[in-house]
């Protein structure tokens, strides 16, 4: 299956026809497409495995944490259970501010990072380890790095390349601290005006169904993959 063919913009055309989201920032996005299909065809080579269905988010999505007013994170990427072609499979859902501003080494590493939480997810619901997946109240927004942290998979044990693994590791400490980034997104998302939406971290979560888990499809080449 082509790359172009498992990338779905829908909410991105949806979000221009009702006036939500510019030309500018339109063709802005699409620009960047490119860049982002290389950084998803690298990660492929590195693994040998095709990276899952990728879908994108038009709203800036900000968490807000009860253990603070004042206190709340941009997600940037993230790995969630979403309906592809009549199943429900782990799919990575960029955010479009992400992709329009974000300095091409950070996408890289995002790229990268959502897909050993992919892995990370994938072995999970294969043992029916549902719960691991819940964790903890995220009430603090250092709860929720120790969360995301852990709930991943080493690059060293899928990545060959040292120099993308140390990216990695550099860009994710534990999580995307890019001042340059963050000022760029006030200055040409939120003040414009442009998609926000509040969530919380519980709600950012993967959740499982039990009426939904026979309808959950996982990439048997990640499953031979994991299997000792």
């Amino acid at each position: 299956m082509s790359l172009e063919r498992r990338m779905n913009f829908d909410k991105v055309y949806e979000c221009v026809e009702k006036g939500m989201m510019g030309q500018e920032e339109f063709t802005s996005f699409f620009d960047r497409i490119p860049l982002l299909e290389k950084a998803l065809r690298e990660i492929e080579e590195e693994v040998t495995l095709q990276y899952p269905p990728v879908f994108f988010e038009p709203a800036l999505t900000i968490i807000r944490y009860p253990s603070s007013t004042f206190s709340g994170a941009a997600i940037y990427a993230a790995c969630k259970l979403m309906e592809y072609q009549g199943e429900l499979q782990p799919c990575v859902v960029f955010s479009v501010p992400f992709v329009i501003l974000s300095r091409e080494e950070v996408l890289r590493a995002c790229v990268a990072h959502e897909f050993l939480h992919y892995v990370y997810i994938t072995k999970t619901l294969s043992k029916g380890n549902y719960m691991d997946l819940a964790g903890e109240r995220l009430d603090s927004i250092e709860v929720h790095q120790a969360y995301d942290d852990t709930h991943t998979v080493p690059p060293s044990e899928w990545f060959r390349s040292v120099e993308l693994v140390r990216l990695v590791e550099k860009v994710f400490s534990p999580n995307i601290d890019d001042p340059e980034l963050e000022a760029a997104i006030q200055e040409k998302w939120i003040d414009k005006g442009l998609p926000v939406r509040y969530t919380t971290a519980e709600e950012a979560k993967v959740k499982v169904s039990i009426t939904e888990i026979q309808r959950i499809r996982l990439d048997r080449h990640v499953l031979e993959r994991l299997t000792p």
